[in-house]
């Protein structure tokens, strides 16, 4: 529990590992420790904050960050609303591995 919001056990920040996505299950890991291959397209990143917070990263069209804040709500059945529109679920959640579905 961070705050008041039950997060899931959701902290640290999480890079899109998409080589590794099955169907439409979205495969993160670590961003700091994971090894990952190089990547012209970029990593979207989600970083879970205390009290409900996530700071959702994309690729620029610079390859700079564009990073923006937005609260996490739980909605139940491990889904999750990141700001006021994208739902996620979370399959899977460990110390090296955190699996999502949109939507």
């Amino acid at each position: 529990m961070m705050g008041k919001v039950q997060t899931g056990g959701l902290s640290g920040t999480w890079a899109h590992s998409y080589e590794e996505d099955e169907g439409d299950v979205q495969v993160y890991r670590p961003h700091d420790t994971f090894p990952f291959p190089p990547s012209r397209r970029g990593r979207e990143t989600l970083d879970f904050r205390g009290a409900g917070e996530v700071i959702s990263g994309m690729p620029g069209p610079d390859d700079r960050q564009l990073r923006s804040a937005a609260e996490l709500t739980p909605l139940g059945m491990n889904r999750f609303r990141l700001g006021d529109a994208r739902v996620i679920e979370v399959l899977e959640a460990g110390p090296d591995v955190l699996k999502l579905r949109p939507g």
